[in-house]
């Protein structure tokens, strides 16, 4: 709980990812009492402030975080559904009948980090006056990447549960009254912007050049275009069109000059090209006959071209991605944690009868529901996205169950990296900001090169998309958010893009008329819940509002026992 966190022994295992650090705390808490810890006997050193900026990475890949982070913005979706051996506590969020005695309700390991990026960004500082190898640059460089993961928490926070306790104070013992109350989302959301607009410009372009063995820190730690694009993020939830559609092209000519520097290095690329004048990764690389290449590269590798910032978990190392063996499909067994019964998947939303005949999202030749699911049986599509390491299929022709081929392997191992920014989902940013401004022509050309990649089509193929079918700016704004579940489908993205149109409508009906439909029981029931706007939002858990009486319970579940809490 955020009210009980103890940064002076929370500052020693942030060390865990350097032995000399852990050596070095262990000592300092050898020499004094832990009621005489103070934390400036501790960042002396810039060595000291990366062990702890570390830490900050380590703790936003722990379970709870990670866990959390993919299912709040995934399972009360139409995404998901019930699968097997599913815990009740999380069954009961599939079924929106969500108690603040529910443990997804908890959001100690977001603040936990946020503290510890609060001690970064307080201490970094102090440390640039103490040691003279600790540049001003290298200062700065690290405040941006604390601010941007703690901005990414808070993010997330205000997204689940709307208010919550905002500070950029570390919390440096319990003598102190952290007990605070709830910050409206708006005040906090714009607050986020500021603190990145502040820091966008200071943090590392890129850490190592894409030849270097070592380039795959440029997407597993903050760079510059990693806070564009979580800039863009926070722009296009404020409503700010013409600042998200900036950012979002900050990124794409980062990556568009990345690309022109590759094709200067290497002569010619087989493995990315411009699709519309956009550099993407191709589904089949230039010279071979077999789809899948954008799934290896994005998810099964991992660290990609079009990657911007991804949780890494390194092969046999102590801190592993739980969430995907435990949610998704297990390794090798082909069983489903959840995701067999996915939405309306009985009347062929999904995948249906594929490739026999195409499914309501996914066209035939469509690469992404072949890579994001696993046709099990005809009830049971389980979710391969993250689950699998590689996979090869054809799609070239007339697609049948015999010329498809497909060929996955699964993962042995728990390490599949987490991706929480790529490029397609900052040009499909763009392309909704821009048809809030109108210009549906535009946005349309970058919603149809995401489509075109993924269906294998060339410049000069004709397009499956057809803009003439998309008149009206109602009508693309559907398209937009169809092409973003099909794009980021199972990647915690689509509970929050059907809160953002909720919240832009200004009414609930679609967003209940979306996600009711998975429901096998209770419709009327669930709809009537979610017709309550403050029924979108998670409740707060119960042991914050034990510890913090400045925290006021959502309205839509203040009721019962907890109400009663509330006034005891």
């Amino acid at each position: 709980m955020i009210t009980k966190i103890k940064h002076q022994i929370i500052a020693c295992s942030l060390c865990c990812g350097a032995a000399a650090a852990l050596t070095a705390c262990s000592d300092f808490l050898d020499i004094l009492p832990m009621n005489d810890v103070v934390l400036e006997n501790y960042y002396t050193e810039k060595s000291d402030v990366a062990s702890v900026l570390n830490g900050c990475y380590e703790s936003l890949e722990s379970s709870d975080c990670l866990t959390r982070m993919a299912l709040w913005g995934e399972v009360r979706s139409d995404n998901l559904y019930l699968g097997s051996a599913v815990p009740w506590e999380l069954e009961q969020v599939v079924k929106e009948n969500i108690l603040p005695s529910n443990s997804y309700c908890k959001w100690e390991a977001f603040y936990q980090t946020i503290n510890r990026c609060n001690a970064v960004c307080y201490y970094a500082p102090i440390v640039n006056q103490l040691d003279p190898n600790y540049t001003y640059t290298e200062m700065r460089a690290n405040v941006a990447e604390a601010t941007a993961i703690r901005t990414l928490c808070y993010f997330h926070l205000i997204r689940t549960f709307r208010d919550v306790p905002f500070t950029r104070e570390p919390t440096i013992d319990d003598t102190g009254n952290f007990r605070l109350p709830a910050t409206k989302f708006d005040d906090v959301l714009d607050s986020l912007i500021l603190d990145l607009e502040a820091v966008k410009d200071e943090a590392v372009r890129r850490y190592y050049t894409d030849d270097n063995a070592l380039a795959y820190t440029n997407s597993s730690r903050i760079t510059r275009p990693a806070i564009y694009a979580l800039l863009a993020d926070l722009y296009l939830w404020k409503g700010d069109w013409d600042k998200c559609i900036s950012s979002c092209q900050y990124v794409i000519d980062f990556k568009k000059a990345q690309y022109e520097e590759m094709l200067e290095r290497e002569g010619n690329l087989s493995n990315i090209d411009l699709i519309g004048g956009y550099p993407l990764i191709l589904e089949r690389p230039v010279g071979t006959t077999t789809s899948g290449n954008v799934y290896n590269e994005v998810f099964g590798t991992g660290n990609s071209f079009e990657s911007l910032f991804e949780l890494y978990f390194r092969e046999n190392q102590s801190v592993a991605n739980s969430y995907v063996p435990n949610f998704y499909m297990r390794n090798n067994s082909g069983a489903v944690q959840m995701g067999n019964l996915a939405v309306n998947d009985e009347e062929g939303f999904f995948y249906g009868d594929m490739p026999t005949t195409a499914s309501l999202l996914f066209a035939k030749s469509d690469c992404r529901a072949y890579e994001s699911l696993e046709n099990i049986s005809t009830s049971t599509k389980g979710i391969a996205k993250y689950a699998r390491q590689r996979v090869s299929f054809n799609t070239q022709g007339s697609v049948t169950a015999t010329s498809l081929r497909l060929e996955p392997t699964m993962r042995s191992t728990n390490f599949a990296n987490w991706i929480v920014y790529r490029l397609t989902d900052v040009m499909l940013m763009q392309a909704e900001a821009l048809i809030e401004k109108g210009e549906l022509d535009q946005a349309f050309q970058l919603i149809n090169v995401v489509n075109m990649r993924a269906n294998c089509i060339s410049l000069e193929s004709s397009s499956l998309l057809k803009q003439t079918n998309y008149p009206a700016q109602s009508d693309m704004r559907d398209l937009v958010m169809t092409e973003r579940q099909r794009e980021l489908l199972f990647e915690g993205k689509r509970w929050y893009d059907l809160v953002r149109m909720a919240r832009r409508e200004g009414n609930t009906r679609s967003l209940a008329n979306t996600v009711v439909k998975k429901q096998k029981v209770n419709k009327d029931a669930i709809k009537i819940k979610l017709a309550d706007a403050n029924a979108l939002y998670f409740p707060y858990y119960r042991d914050e509002l034990k510890v913090n009486p400045n925290l006021h319970q959502n309205p839509a579940y203040n009721t019962g026992d907890d109400a009663d809490l509330e006034k005891n």
